[in-house]
């Protein structure tokens, strides 16, 4: 990435709307503004000046708000200006095509951000954040990432770090002066330093499942036998009529998915063909596809009546199966009471009626298991924070082994302790390669 020159994007996406935001970052990025605006002022920092924006022929094309931003107190770390026009993707083209012409590049994906990186304006943590903040869904998802971009998860794992520098530092002064192996008392405190430190990084480990939950949302999958009514609760829990019903058994072919928010949780939420030996092509694809559905589901609702009560689901599930007694409606008290007090944690629903379905709803957020109240609480975010933390992990168990041996040596002690600080920096960014840096950013939108 060159970092001297100046970059351009649109920062709203493409369309019609009321209004529309072209952003520059960059050295020349003021006086490319001054070119477009036929301005000779310079524009005060962090103020808003209405301007006439004028083509290459001189004549005016349209009125903006223009905002500078002063490095380095800017979103990239360098001068930024924002156009706020009127939302027409040909003033938005053109707009760009301008600054282009006086020397601005178009900004690749992610590049914004990647800069304030770069420019120590956000740690790695924070830069992954505003990504999932755009494509966040739901209520808690954006309150997560929130908290993770205004620094909460970064300090959490900055006073982590601190405490295995301080384990390493009593290790490295007891090498420089003594000749011997750790006294008792050094020991001691090396691993009273570790074991806590373990144990902070274990815990976050333990949050990535929540944080993926919250981040890209949950996937629900209802099964069970052919006419037990998947279909009608799809469309109960949608609220809407998305999947064909029919009383004809293998109605359902294929699997169908649509997206709904419950408890603030987005949610990917999967009709699937009728469980049966088939020997029918179509529907046999169709019942293998459900099943490879089910084995990744986070929840699978396994929907049974009161004369068949086997659950019908597959071996290696990674999620929690929830049985669902569907058609209540015509069934008679004893025959729900029975059902219930043979199968532990059945809903009884009426998909036709709605009966029961709110409860259904509660019970997947239940069987989700996620934090009803997370602002108190920092997850990780990303498969790759994940990945590390546990690097760093495996190298304070090590350290922890090695402190259990008699004598205790120091020097192997040390080359532990830092592979663990090295997978901490490389969580927080600080040694990351280029390429993982390339790949984080490159999945961003254009402009941010």
């Amino acid at each position: 990435m060159i970092l001297d020159d100046t970059i351009v994007a649109a920062a709203t996406p493409y369309g019609y709307g009321g209004i529309a935001v072209v952003r520059l970052s960059g050295g020349a990025a003021e006086s490319i503004t001054q070119n477009i605006c036929r301005r000779t002022a310079k524009f005060k920092d962090r103020h808003a000046t209405v301007v006439t924006l004028y083509g290459s022929n001189k004549e005016p094309f349209d009125d903006a708000v223009v905002t500078f931003y002063k490095h380095p107190n800017s979103y990239t770390g360098e001068d930024i200006v924002e156009f706020s026009c009127h939302g027409s993707p040909t003033i938005v083209e053109k707009i760009i095509e301008l600054a282009m012409n006086l020397g601005a590049r178009t900004a690749e994906p992610g590049e914004f951000t990647h800069r304030a990186f770069i420019n120590g304006k956000l740690d790695l943590v924070q830069a992954e954040s505003v990504a999932a903040v755009i494509s966040g869904q739901g209520e808690k998802s954006i309150q997560l990432n929130h908290r993770v971009l205004s620094g909460e998860l970064s300090k959490k794992i900055t006073a982590i770090k601190k405490s295995i520098i301080d384990a390493l530092s009593y290790v490295e002064f007891e090498l420089d002066v003594s000749e011997d192996d750790l006294v008792p008392d050094a020991v001691r405190r090396v691993k009273q330093i570790i074991s806590l430190a373990l144990s902070e990084m274990s815990l976050l480990a333990k949050s990535f499942r929540e944080g993926r939950l919250l981040n890209r949302g949950a996937s629900v999958v209802i099964t069970g036998p052919p006419n037990i009514g998947k279909s009608t609760l799809f469309n109960a829990l949608l609220n809407e009529n998305r999947a064909i019903v029919s009383a004809v058994p293998g109605t359902t072919r294929d699997v169908v998915d649509a997206s709904v928010v419950y408890g603030g949780i987005s949610i990917m939420l999967t009709d699937t063909a009728g469980i049966r030996n088939s020997d029918e092509e179509i529907e046999s694809e169709g019942i293998r596809r459900a099943t490879e559905k089910i084995k990744n589901a986070d929840v699978v609702l396994s929907l049974f009546d009161v004369n068949e009560r086997e659950l019908f689901t597959t071996k290696g599930l990674n999620g929690s199966l929830l049985p669902v007694l569907n058609k209540c409606d015509l069934y008679n008290q004893q025959q729900i009471n029975k059902a219930q007090g043979e199968i532990d944690g059945c809903v009884c629903v009426s998909a036709k009626t709605g009966d029961g379905i709110e409860n259904l709803k509660s019970a997947i957020n239940k069987n989700l298991c996620v934090t009803e109240n997370i602002s108190d609480t920092v997850f990780l975010i990303t498969q790759r924070q994940y990945d590390v933390t546990n690097s760093c992990i495996n190298a304070l168990n090590q350290t922890l082994k090695l402190l259990e041996k008699d004598p205790v040596g120091f020097e192997l002690l040390s080359i532990e302790i830092r592979e663990a600080l090295d997978a901490v920096d490389r969580i927080l960014g600080k040694t990351t390669s280029e390429d993982i840096l390339n790949n984080i950013f490159s999945n961003f939108c254009v402009g941010k």
